[in-house]
């Protein structure tokens, strides 16, 4: 009876697998028509040098063209991307820094950064477990870049966290919950009102 089960097990784990193939398309399907996302999000910073991590709460709202990571623990920092200008605002330091950045780099946010790089990489499932997949992707030649983690839903290819590393070790990961798609989006979200004495730095 025992062998039995495990044969059964074991078909169920071939049945429900999910090759890179089917899941990058499930990804797509999820994303593709994406008209907002928001959501909970707990950033992490790993610091290679340092051996130091430091882990920030907040809220993220995304649009096509317009992004915004608002964090309010342990202290408020907030990154708004809008039509190829970037405002990032940290409280404590009271600085708030206006830039410019090129189009390649206005989808560099969690939303988007995995479909970006999944066919520029190398990928490979390290891990199937109870409705989830996690992928590891390492791309080719990228400067900025070593390797990438994602783990979603292998049914729906929703993003649960994402993770990525640079050369020198340093880490950045991005967990997820209470995740909202095509919902309306508050107009209020993209106002804020900094300091008046807040150090304003143009780039």
């Amino acid at each position: 009876m025992k062998k039995i089960n495990l044969i059964l097990l074991l078909l169920l784990g071939v049945l429900y697998a999910q090759s890179v193939p089917q899941l990058h398309q499930r990804v797509q399907n999820q994303y593709q028509n994406l008209s907002s996302f928001q959501a909970e999000v707990e950033q992490s910073n790993y610091f290679a040098q340092l051996k130091r991590s430091i882990v920030f709460n907040g809220k993220i709202y995304f649009r096509p063209q317009r992004m915004l990571m608002h964090f309010s623990n342990p202290s408020v920092q907030r990154l708004q991307i809008n039509a190829g200008k970037v405002q990032l605002y940290d409280a404590s330091s009271n600085t708030l820094l206006n830039s410019s950045i090129l189009p390649e780099f206005g989808k560099m946010n969690p939303v988007e950064i995995l479909q970006h790089y999944w066919t520029k990489s190398q990928v490979r499932i390290v891990k199937q477990s109870k409705g989830m997949s996690t992928i590891e992707l390492v791309p080719t030649k990228d400067p900025m870049i070593k390797n990438l983690q994602a783990t979603l839903d292998s049914k729906s290819g929703l993003v649960h966290s994402l993770s990525y590393e640079d050369p020198s070790g340093n880490k950045v990961t991005y967990r997820f919950s209470g995740i909202k798609l095509n919902q309306n989006i508050p107009a209020s979200v993209w106002v804020y009102e900094y300091p008046k004495d807040v150090q304003i730095i143009n780039q």
